[in-house]
């Protein structure tokens, strides 16, 4: 048995002997042909089977050179100057097969962003996809994966998903799918633009902020070819842009990508003069007026206010910010929430906002709104709950328990019962309430919600199930769902929450034991 395994050692460390000689061979063809064309000093130079990569700079131009072995010689096959970031220093270079290659930019202890593309069974290679790890996140990384498809003439695809140390994939928490028809000549192997391609996410030093502004300035001169293009941006899934017309106005204007493909762009009024995007920390914040105004898609083709900001001499009367929402406002600087204005209001729709009459405070902003076709549940106890019965008799059976603070629509009055809905198109409720537990809102002012009596609850796990109805069914799923921006408006049975999201108008139903207690 012992001179058997010697006999096997031996001839393993012949085998590797031969494969080293026969790589050394390969190596010097290779160098050999790299040299012809004018590189004598490649960089991390990788060989697999029938395929070469190395980097290389002529010129002061970094190149990314691939070689393939065809009728028993070695030939260049993709000598690319855009797909390194010139300006900074060589990535790790990794050949996985033969069909395989990888190039990787450490950012920082924390941070990867890794480049690659793969061989077609017909020897073209694949459009290049890129990929963003952080690890700044305790138990779990947090990664980006951004890939070009030729779906719909050319459209960016970016998932979002997060991996535990031991690399469990804990599925894709977000998609999100961009235009890019502009695209289709800068992202396979060959001619691969690294400055072309989009990144939008945050990283260190702000390493893609000129990749990023490449990528909006293009893609505005394909959507707004008459405008000219000052700033973009991406948020809530969709592009969007500040733009300056013909007449040198300045608007928002929000890049839609439908379901089915078509590009819907939403245009605000026109902005004051000299109105920017992006101030100090607030990216994301247009600056007028002294104040950083923040706009949100609420849902698709509607788009209005998410909050201002004042960070100057009227900063104490405001406190700081305001926040808006469907038919929503309240002040952000008090934590927790303990009461929202809610009513029709002029800042939910950025095609009609008068942006030189924006509120200052919660007095100016319940002023401006209209309150008369709702009304708020308030219990004469407040640990109770008020009904929500099926028909104006409270005999009828009962759909939920409802906490003081809840808003409802009003739709007709029945003796001592008013007919009431509420909910989003996803999840509508209608029944009745006893009108002498309602406080009825009024025209040119706002309902005070007190939504204090509501239980501070939060998701047990990193993401949310909510629910179309009180059952096992269609849900979505929620990442951003702690109690400070998802309120339980009601009880309903033994298994489930009844639960609204002031600022986007959201309702669902959440079961029970998805929820714990909050820690405010």
């Amino acid at each position: 048995m012992k001179k058997m395994i010697l006999w096997v050692i031996a001839l393993m460390l012949v085998l590797i002997s031969a494969s080293a000689l026969a790589d050394a061979g390969d190596e010097a063809l290779i160098t050999d042909i790299l040299c012809q064309a004018g590189i004598t000093e490649p960089i991390r130079l990788s060989q697999w089977g029938d395929t070469a990569v190395c980097f290389a700079e002529t010129d002061g131009v970094k190149r990314l050179v691939l070689l393939e072995h065809h009728d028993g010689a070695w030939q260049i096959v993709i000598d690319n100057p855009t797909a390194l970031f010139q300006d900074r220093d060589w990535p790790q270079l990794l050949l996985d097969s033969d069909n395989a290659v990888f190039w990787t930019y450490m950012l920082s202890d924390q941070e990867i962003v890794r480049y690659h593309s793969s061989r077609n069974t017909d020897g073209s290679w694949n459009p290049v996809d890129q990929y963003f790890s952080d690890s700044g996140f305790g138990e779990y990384a947090h990664v980006w994966s951004t890939l070009w498809d030729d779906a719909h003439g050319g459209e960016i695809i970016r998932t979002f998903g997060m991996y535990s140390e031991d690399d469990n994939d804990h599925g894709i928490q977000l998609m999100e799918v961009l235009p890019a028809t502009w695209m289709a000549d800068c992202v396979t192997l060959d001619a691969f633009d690294v400055s072309r391609f989009p990144t939008m996410f945050m990283a260190a030093n702000d390493f893609f902020a000129s990749e990023n502004e490449r990528f909006f300035r293009d893609a505005a001169g394909v959507l707004m070819s008459e405008y000219t293009f000052v700033k973009g941006m991406l948020k809530n899934g969709a592009m969007q842009f500040l733009m300056e017309k013909p007449d040198g106005s300045r608007v928002y204007v929000i890049c839609e990508y439908m379901s089915h493909r078509a590009v819907n762009l939403i245009e605000s009024t026109p902005l004051p003069a000299g109105t920017v995007l992006g101030y100090e920390n607030f990216t994301d914040s247009l600056r007028i007026d002294g104040r950083c105004v923040t706009v949100q898609l609420l849902w698709s083709g509607k788009a209005g206010l998410e909050y201002i900001y004042d960070d100057g001499a009227r900063a104490e009367e405001s406190g700081g910010f305001l926040f808006f929402g469907d038919r929503t406002v309240w002040d952000g600087s008090v934590v927790p929430v303990q009461t929202i204005l809610y009513g029709d209001h002029p800042w939910d729709d950025i095609t009609e906002i008068d942006w030189n009459s924006l509120p200052h405070t919660l007095d100016t902003a319940a002023a401006r709104m209209d309150s008369g076709p709702y009304a708020m549940v308030v219990n004469p106890n407040p640990a109770d709950r008020l009904h929500l019965r099926e028909r104006a008799d409270k005999g009828s059976r009962s759909r939920g328990k409802y906490y003081t603070g809840t808003p409802v629509g009003v739709s007709a009055q029945d003796g001592d019962w008013t007919q009431v809905t509420f909910g989003d198109w996803n999840s509508w409720v209608h029944g009745y309430m006893m009108k002498r537990y309602l406080t009825f809102g009024q025209a040119g002012d706002a309902l005070y919600l007190d939504v204090s009596r509501m239980p501070q609850l939060s998701p047990a796990g990193e993401k949310l199930k909510v629910y179309r109805e009180p059952q096992i069914g269609d849900y979505t799923w929620h990442m951003n769902a702690d109690w400070s921006t998802m309120k339980v408006i009601g009880v309903i049975g033994d298994e489930w929450y009844h639960v609204w999201f002031p600022a986007t108008g959201e309702y669902g139903f959440v079961r029970q034991s998805d929820l714990t207690a909050g820690n405010g």
